[in-house]
């Protein structure tokens, strides 16, 4: 009786413990579940919303919504299935927010796409915020599952050392009992069925955990405490070309560099939560051959008795390197093939269209200004691909100095009114007072360039474009304002991405990459400002451009150069005037009036004097009569700029006069006299050395030039140094690329402490201006038009040809 109820006693604990493993593999079963379930919601919502920001379709938002639903109801049970194990618990309350985080990301996406279309969706998705998210939520149910199995293995354990007891126990009696164990051999025989169907479950259980595991495409490893391997999934083994025996309680350090000298995996463990949850970019792995390779390792640590262990997830990124490689390759070849090609054409064109050749019958020049209006809409279009890459690789550097946006106006006026003219648009810029701001003058320019080609291009016949400049509390707002359409509401969400059109059809009227306006508000960003615009239906449109207002007056575009006076009434033709001379290299005073000019010739010398015959208080000639008159301006250069200059000829016949200037004048003309100018003075041509491997270059830059400086060119830096035993030139135009080495190389070679020759950069190789310390000017070519860098020599040659 005794000895049944010992076995009684020891059967039914039995029973309870293979009850409470049943229980506990359910539960670990059903809690599992709960957590694919989850995971599987979330890939749901992720897949719904990346298929209606790509597509746009509405049934794409289903399983999205669907998906949230469902998470709402997965978390109470998530919670319930876990609610025993406070380790756990506290693992559900991380994925709950884990959650919460993926389904914030989610959403923005979908309101960044309802807010400024697909692109702005796609560049929401693309900034692999969602992807980090559903890597920690991967990694962490990794975890929880990890955790579940291995409470279920030690359960399992007990149950069965205690099961091998129990059937001693039962052996033991089994002689003398055996009416006894007649009467149980149906329970012992259920017992020992449910054991094995439950190890069973198990079983299947972890070969799916272990198919998960090695169905990766990422490569997964589990490293304990001290950084050996423990496990590597089937992506590893490809991946690193070790098998799962060889590379068992190995370092890690054999498959991935350490870096500095304390181990990767001291490093991590020292940084703690803040390691094991980022991701440690670009870290160099190795093959078994030996090949090295590029890798993002994303590690995340898995808590256990034995200590901290950590899960590995690398990921090659060898092919992402090659491809970043080939886009860097491919913008190197525009920049030097094509760029280089196009400032020959598009300079040699506008040569012979200005006459550089002769003149040309009139079916030729036509075709000529086809063309080179055409080569400068392809130097435009290469420009803003290549700013737009650099742009996005943040490598756009900015000369910031105190400018006058007023400046910066007139500036792009000027470079817009050929497009202007051929439209049948009128340009006007409102009066106002000076607006200082810090900022790039050649960058705002092409930002305020890019304001005006749009109005100019959807102006209509005779329509005008107001320009106005207004510095108000703490900015300054250039605004530029058309006649045209008006933005249409459908693209108002699409005009700052990459190129979009209003029209994009390929029956458009009107051309453009859909890059100028990307490219003008990225530049406003980087001075910490913002471009917007307003617009309404056939009204037209406004667009701003808001920089920070500064407390210092701008600077003067003056370079020392002589100095002018310019006698005019009229303040739009004296500020043409003006600026034109700035340009070449001048200094220039403005007298509206006769009496203004006196009192200037009072208490300043200036090199020449430019007047106007028509004033408003006395004509011109009488001006030049009284300033011969005088003793201080009797040798003072003189050049005439009127509407009539026929009388004042007659009139002025014994005067000496440098030229008479028919308004409107041509600026070529306006050179011409500056020339003479500077010959009275006493200054001669500057000598200039051109080092460019490119002919046509050498050739068309020389054409430029003519007549404002003594050219000699050089293809190699070997020709360079030649030449510079036989000559001290006055400057040095430099090509960075030539056959047998840089141009940066002859830099030393061109004197040191005050006999300094000055060097311009004109090559189709960008450099840094911030790196060019010895360098006077860096220009692109066919960013800088020939045109540009006849000024920029202009400029720096003043100070170095007085006699």
């Amino acid at each position: 009786m005794a000895g049944l109820s010992l076995i009684g006693l020891e059967l039914r604990r039995e029973f309870e413990r293979v009850r409470t493993l049943r229980g506990e593999a359910e539960q670990s079963h059903l809690a599992r579940q709960e957590l694919q379930m989850v995971f599987s919601l979330l890939q749901d919502a992720e897949t719904g919303q990346r298929g209606y920001i790509i597509t746009g379709q509405p049934r794409f938002l289903e399983p999205y919504d669907h998906a949230v639903e469902m998470l709402t109801r997965e978390a109470p049970r998530l919670r319930a299935a876990y609610a025993d194990d406070p380790q756990q618990a506290q693992n559900v309350r991380v994925l709950e927010q884990l959650i919460k985080e993926k389904l914030s990301v989610t959403a923005d996406a979908l309101e960044a796409y309802a807010a400024g279309g697909r692109e702005a969706g796609l560049a929401t998705v693309a900034t692999g915020e969602g992807k980090a998210v559903m890597d920690r939520i991967r990694s962490h149910i990794d975890r929880m599952t990890a955790v579940d199995a291995r409470q279920l293995a030690e359960l399992t354990a007990r149950v069965e050392r205690r099961s091998l007891f129990t059937e001693a126990v039962v052996n033991a009696v089994f002689i003398a009992l055996i009416l006894v164990v007649a009467g149980s051999a149906f329970l012992v025989i259920r017992y020992i069925v449910t054991r094995r169907a439950l190890l069973a479950t198990i079983r299947a259980t972890a070969a799916r955990q272990e198919a998960i595991f090695d169905s990766a495409i990422d490569a997964i490893l589990t490293l304990n405490p001290s950084g050996t391997i423990e496990t590597l999934n089937a992506a590893a083994t490809r991946m690193f070309g070790w098998s799962a025996e060889e590379l068992g309680r190995r370092d890690v350090s054999v498959l991935m560099e350490e870096e500095g000298g304390d181990g990767l995996i001291a490093q991590i463990r020292a940084r703690g939560a803040e390691a094991s949850n980022g991701l440690i970019s670009e870290l160099t792995a190795k093959r078994r051959d030996g090949t090295r390779f590029p890798v993002d390792v994303a590690f995340s640590p898995m808590v256990l008795p034995t200590g901290v262990h950590l899960v590995a997830v690398v990921r090659d990124i060898t092919e992402r390197r090659r491809v970043e490689e080939l886009k860097r390759q491919f913008v190197s070849t525009v920049s030097h093939e094509l760029r280089t090609p196009l400032t020959s054409i598009a300079g040699s064109l506008g040569l012979l269209s200005g006459g550089a050749a002769g003149a040309l019958p009139e079916r030729a020049t036509r075709l000529i200004a086809i063309a080179h209006s055409n080569s400068q809409r392809l130097v435009r279009l290469i420009n803003d691909i290549l700013d737009v890459e650099k742009l996005e690789a943040g490598q756009i550097h900015l000369d910031l100095q105190a400018i006058d946006m007023r400046d910066i106006a007139l500036r792009s006026l000027e470079n817009v009114q050929g497009l202007a003219d051929q439209a049948g648009a009128r340009l006007m810029l409102v009066e106002g007072e000076a607006a200082p701001v810090r900022g790039d003058a050649d960058r705002l320019v092409q930002v305020v360039v890019n304001l005006l080609s749009n109005a100019v291009k959807f102006s209509p016949a005779g329509g005008v474009v107001h320009v106005s400049v207004v510095p108000e509390a703490r900015i300054v707002r250039l605004s530029v304002r058309d006649e045209g359409p008006g933005v249409p509401e459908s693209f108002r969400d699409r005009i700052f991405t990459k190129f979009a059109q209003a029209d994009g059809s390929d029956t458009r009227q009107r051309g453009g990459t859909g890059l100028g306006l990307v490219i003008a508000r990225e530049i406003a960003e980087r001075h910490g400002g913002r471009l917007w615009f307003e617009s309404a239906a056939g009204a037209g449109a406004t667009f701003h451009l808001d920089l920070p207002l500064t407390g210092e007056q701008a600077t003067s575009h003056s370079v020392g150069g002589p100095r002018l006076l310019i006698v005019e009434d009229d303040p739009d033709a004296a500020e043409i005037l003006r600026i034109m001379l700035v340009q070449d290299g001048f200094e220039a005073r403005i007298a509206g009036s006769v009496a203004e000019a006196l009192e200037a010739v009072e208490v300043e010398a200036f090199a020449a004097i430019l007047v106007d015959l028509q004033l408003p208080d006395a004509d011109g000639i009488s001006l030049i009569r009284t300033l011969r008159a005088r003793a201080d301006t009797l040798d003072t250069p003189v050049v005439v700029v009127s509407a009539d200059i026929a009388k004042g000829r007659a009139r002025g016949r014994s005067l000496e006069v440098v030229d008479w200037l028919e308004k409107p004048f041509d600026q070529a003309r306006l050179r011409t006299a500056i020339q003479s100018i500077l010959a009275r003075l006493g200054r001669r041509s500057p000598v200039i050395l051109h080092v460019d491997d490119d002919p046509d270059i050498l050739q068309v830059t020389a054409a430029t030039l003519s007549g404002v400086a003594q050219m000699a060119g050089a293809s190699s830096l070997a020709q360079a140094r030649q030449a510079l035993k036989r000559i001290t030139p006055d400057l040095v135009i430099l090509d960075l690329g030539l056959p047998d080495g840089s141009g940066l190389e002859l830099l030393p070679e061109l004197g040191d402490g005050e006999n300094i020759i000055p060097v311009v950069v004109y090559s189709a190789q960008e450099m840094d201006a911030a790196l060019g310390a010895r360098v006077e000017a860096v220009l692109v070519k066919s960013s800088s038009s020939l045109t540009h860098l006849a000024r920029t020599v202009r400029r720096l040659t003043f100070d170095r040809t007085e006699i």
